[in-house]
């Protein structure tokens, strides 16, 4: 009996052990792997946001990315909490959701900017634009906007400053060079190019007829522009130390570096 006793209280003892272990690998999994969603819409939002996930499971955080086909949803997901974090919108996308709909997110940071650019195949610089040249434009708001800002920064007309950065042909108050406007669809403008004098043109459009922004824009929109792109995240999860250090991961020298080698001038980190 002590015998068989003995053998008793060593197994126990055994399989006590053996649970405690478990027990704590159980915790060490919790605490060294720990999860975050961020919704993110496809193509460089994507690829950066990849990037950023082998980097921060270094700190122990699974970043979950859920690539949204309807970017329309990503802020409705982040405010209802089914995603901590989203990148897809820059601010004054995001000022007007938050007009439209009362949702408790917020932006974080800054992340990179497609910049729009001023192209044009019978000039070489804008000081040469003719008078009474016409010019190509994005007609949908948002786009629109872009463009009439940037022709503002290249010195080519003065709008009406508004509390906001949305701008129409409307807030046209100034136009020395009486130019002369095609508002057309963003995806269209580049058929453009050889019609008229100048084309206004989003970074990824540009890289389809094989114009590099940073090289070959007469004009091109910098990392001062409202139109940067965020991180945005639940207002109630601001402080959240792993979104800290999700950021301090997206705006490191890796991703800076990854960003000019694969993107090559299309996209610009804008921190």
């Amino acid at each position: 009996m002590g015998k068989r006793l003995q053998i008793a209280t060593t197994f126990f003892i055994l399989a006590s052990i053996a649970a405690l272990l478990s027990w704590h690998s159980s915790l060490h999994m919790i605490r060294v792997y720990r999860p975050i969603k961020v919704g993110v819409s496809a193509g460089p939002h994507f690829a950066i946001m990849n990037l950023v996930k082998t980097i921060v499971a270094k700190d122990g955080i699974d970043l979950q990315i859920v690539v949204f086909t309807d970017y329309s949803k990503l802020n409705e997901s982040l405010h209802r909490g089914e995603i901590s974090l989203n990148s897809f919108q820059n601010q004054p996308y995001l000022d007007r959701v938050l007009d439209d709909h009362n949702y408790a997110i917020v932006p974080i940071a800054k992340t990179f900017l497609l910049p729009m650019g001023i192209y044009a195949k019978k000039i070489h610089t804008l000081s040469a634009l003719p008078t009474g040249s016409k010019a190509a434009i994005p007609q949908d708001l948002w786009n629109g906007s872009r463009a009439l800002l940037l022709l503002e920064k290249a010195g080519l007309i003065v709008c009406r400053k508004t509390t906001d950065s949305l701008r129409t042909l409307d807030d046209i108050v100034e136009n020395p060079k009486n130019l002369s406007f095609i508002q057309m669809d963003a995806t269209q403008i580049t058929s453009m190019i050889d019609k008229v004098d100048i084309v206004l043109i989003n970074a990824n459009y540009a890289a389809k007829i094989d114009l590099l922004p940073t090289k070959d824009a007469l004009a091109l929109e910098d990392i001062y522009s409202p139109y940067v792109n965020l991180l945005v995240a639940g207002a109630k999860n601001i402080n959240h130390k792993d979104l800290e250090k999700i950021v301090t991961a997206y705006q490191s020298q890796e991703i800076k570096t990854f960003v000019d080698e694969h993107f090559q001038g299309t996209v610009i980190t804008a921190w």
